[in-house]
């Protein structure tokens, strides 16, 4: 590939993840695709990560030298960026007609195909359930963890009504699910679970949904296909029409590996929900002053508190991180203590509005200061505190902190997460 000053360097593919290795006794980072358009892997040294992050499609040869130049201090050549560039290509990790193609083709068969085959089993997670059980059984007792294992039976006969935990890697997380799924384990199974994720990829769908089972080592995640017409109504357009989305998304793969992990054959059936962002809406009002996405998110909580009313025990899930904050994330600051600490600080503050379900005043917390915390999984813990706000039905259900945590990003940054659980008062 040969580029021009002026002409935009193509830009690095969605789709891929980054993780840490060693090659040769040096610290690298690796990135690999996950949306299976190719096998190849590349390892890359932090500062050809940092490089190949400023390829966005839009920045031309100067542009990306003068940004190179300002977080490193090192002026490159463009035969050496170039070089790079021509790596990313060969491997299948540029935006390029060939890689559209591919993609288009992949989605047809996921649109065609009656589940949602597992997209980061084999990489996020062993694709041996004997594996992977010693993997999620360790996180109970790691340092950070809850310090006990599940319970043999529930202890307590009363289903909660909310769940919040991470879905940031295994690795860096652990811990905190267990927080969440051991608790969840301490009461009997919900009749039915709303999960809400992030759509990472935001597509123009609030909410992005379908109806295929969610594949994992441990059986299948099956939907609930009443309450997802039921909730379906209450929306002014078609929420599979960006069902792609969940094809690659790892925000409830993550969940449905962890409640099938817990219950295995007595998992109750779910109604899988991906949020994008509200921004577009409301960047800096709460989703309520928005008439559509207020008379959907009503109407669906009373929906489900009339559920509740005749009997049912629904539990709302949330999958969802906090804070993305650095330059990983496009922040110029130098990362260390007090700015982790600053993080924190404004992050509990946040969650005593989640936890006491103020959920207007939880968004306003977050997108205050231009949203400089990057909170992903603001728009899907929103709908979650309204809907389990529903589900109190006059009685205010009691939210729990379970566990924070932050955790580093390899290029530079940290993003936080927490895990909280709901249950109405007796």
């Amino acid at each position: 590939m040969e580029s021009s000053a002026q002409t935009p360097l193509p830009a690095l593919r969605r789709g891929l993840e980054m993780f840490p290795m060693e090659h040769q006794g040096k610290a690298m980072l690796a990135l690999r695709d996950m949306e299976g358009l190719t096998d190849e892997s590349v390892a890359l040294s932090a500062q050809g990560m940092l490089l190949a992050s400023f390829l966005d499609g839009n920045r031309a040869m100067a542009e990306v030298q003068s940004l190179f130049a300002k977080a490193t201090g090192t002026f490159l050549q463009p035969a050496e960026i170039m070089n790079l560039v021509n790596q990313l290509e060969k491997s299948g990790f540029l935006e390029t007609p060939e890689i559209e193609a591919k993609r288009h083709k992949i989605f047809e068969d996921f649109l065609a195909s009656p589940v949602r085959r597992p997209a980061h089993q084999g990489i996020g997670y062993p694709e041996n359930n004997l594996e992977l059980a010693s993997v999620l059984g360790a996180f109970f007792q790691d340092p950070k963890g809850p310090g006990k294992t599940i319970p043999a039976a529930p202890v307590s006969t009363v289903s909660p009504v909310g769940l919040f935990g991470p879905h940031i890697d295994f690795l860096r997380g652990g811990p905190a699910y267990a927080w969440a799924y051991q608790a969840l384990a301490e009461s009997p199974p919900p009749d039915v679970i709303v999960a809400l994720g992030v759509a990472h990829a935001s597509p123009n769908s609030p909410w992005v949904m379908t109806t295929k089972a969610y594949e994992t080592p441990y059986g299948p995640m099956n939907v609930d296909l009443g309450l997802y017409e039921s909730i379906k109504s209450h929306l002014w357009y078609d929420p599979r029409d960006d069902e792609w989305v969940h094809r690659g998304e790892h925000s409830l793969e993550f969940q449905a590996v962890w409640l099938k992990y817990l219950w295995r054959d007595k998992t109750p059936p779910w109604v899988p929900i991906l949020c994008s962002s509200f921004d577009r809406f409301c960047p800096d009002k709460p989703p309520s002053t928005v008439e559509s996405v207020e008379k959907a998110v009503a109407g669906i909580g009373e929906m489900l508190a009339e559920r509740a009313r005749k009997g049912q025990k629904i539990l709302i899930l949330a999958g969802v991180d906090l804070a993305h904050v650095g330059p990983a994330f496009g922040d110029d600051m130098t990362m260390g203590p007090d700015v982790e600490k600053k993080v924190e600080a404004e992050d509990r503050k946040s969650l005593e509005h989640v936890l006491t379900l103020e959920s207007d005043p939880f968004y306003l917390s977050v997108v205050e200061g231009d949203h400089w915390r990057k909170v992903c999984g603001l728009s899907a813990l929103y709908t979650s505190l309204r809907w389990i706000k529903a589900l109190g039905n006059g009685s205010l259900p009691q939210g729990k902190l379970l566990t924070y945590g932050q955790a580093p990003d390899p290029r530079g940054g940290i993003v936080s997460f927490a895990s909280g659980i709901f249950s109405k008062k007796l």
